[in-house]
């Protein structure tokens, strides 16, 4: 363990450390693996490691077992060269409970003989590097690789190039699958959904070639506008988005909607929504896009610009459309 909170896992005739921090504490790792977290020689630091380091002195050992390795460690961001822990075949409940990482950067990963159960569980905030895949309750040892539908990143380290403004980062591409993941909320203890009252996409967001905005502001319940979304690029998934947000009107003049792939419950609780503008090109993809209940528990008062009103039974993503004589729809062209 480092001055820095770094937990470097390495394997030399002396203690040493690689990435040059100062040792102040140091333990054995058992290869044999453990039984549970309480069992680790360094369970007593769990909470003070902020990141894990391992050094390519691990990668000729032959270590399989892995369970519980880092469970628990709530405060940590980052795991380095986990490529170095290639080949393992047990990894149960290795990142429990994890529920401040972000990134696991590998160069390469076999998982071809991996189990693992429970090996993500509550990593809410993990993103994978390729198509912003988070993973959820259910997924296993199977979703630790690189590549479409993987948590590891290709990549030695996190990207800095944005400055940080608040207390925590989310991931442009992260196809988040619930609560903890922004700075205004979180799965347990205080949260501050309920204190945002305005949001504005910078100009700057246009740089991005792909976004994912789900749970983006789920539940934010006095959100009462949003400006910028026309300086979003390349959007795909946005499920969740605003659902019971308290806007009246939302515009989406310069949003292009051609790479939309899901709409789930975008809008659904919004019962205050009155208008949605939109460009008279706007256009929804003719294939590639779900998202049932679109506009689930909205109200009558959402009036499209022909004049087509809520109801029950028209909540599909389908009428994220322009209102026209022939089309019915709720979106008003400004």
């Amino acid at each position: 363990m480092l001055d820095d909170g770094t937990l470097e896992i390495n394997y030399y005739e002396r203690r040493m450390s690689v990435t040059g921090g100062c040792i102040v504490q140091a333990f054995e790792i058992d290869p044999a693996g453990y039984s549970s977290a309480s069992a680790r020689s360094y369970d007593s630091i769990k909470l003070l490691v902020k990141k894990v380091y391992i050094d390519s002195s691990i990668a000729g050992l032959g270590i399989t077992n892995c369970n519980y390795w880092f469970n628990a460690f709530s405060n940590c961001t980052e795991v380095r060269s986990f490529e170095n822990l290639s080949g393992i075949t047990s990894a149960n409940q290795m990142f429990t409970s994890c529920t401040s990482l972000e990134t696991i950067c590998a160069t390469s990963f076999s998982n071809s003989e991996l189990s693992g159960s429970l090996m993500f569980n509550s990593c809410n905030r993990l993103v994978g590097g390729t198509d912003g895949f988070v993973p959820s309750t259910m997924n296993g040892a199977s979703v630790c690789k690189l590549g479409a539908g993987g948590v590891l990143t290709a990549s030695s380290s996190p990207d800095s190039t944005r400055e940080l403004v608040t207390s925590n980062r989310i991931c442009a591409i992260g196809k988040y699958v619930g609560l903890g993941f922004t700075p205004w909320d979180g799965v347990t203890g205080p949260t501050h959904r309920q204190h945002l009252t305005s949001a504005s996409f910078a100009a700057d967001m246009a740089t991005f070639s792909y976004l994912n905005l789900n749970y983006l502001f789920y539940s934010c319940t006095n959100l009462a506008s949003v400006s910028g979304l026309g300086n979003l690029s390349d959007v795909r998934s946005r499920g969740y988005t605003f659902s019971s947000c308290a806007f009246a009107t939302i515009d989406f003049r310069g949003f292009d909607p051609s790479t939309l792939t899901d709409l789930f419950y975008t809008f659904s609780g919004c019962g205050r929504l009155t208008t949605i503008l939109a460009d008279a090109s706007w256009t929804l993809p003719s294939s590639g896009i779900t998202g049932s209940q679109c506009f689930y528990s909205c109200s009558t008062s959402l009036v499209g610009g022909n004049g087509t009103a809520w109801t029950s039974n028209k909540t599909a993503y389908t009428y994220f459309r322009i209102d026209t004589a022939s089309t019915s729809g709720y979106i008003t062209v400004a």
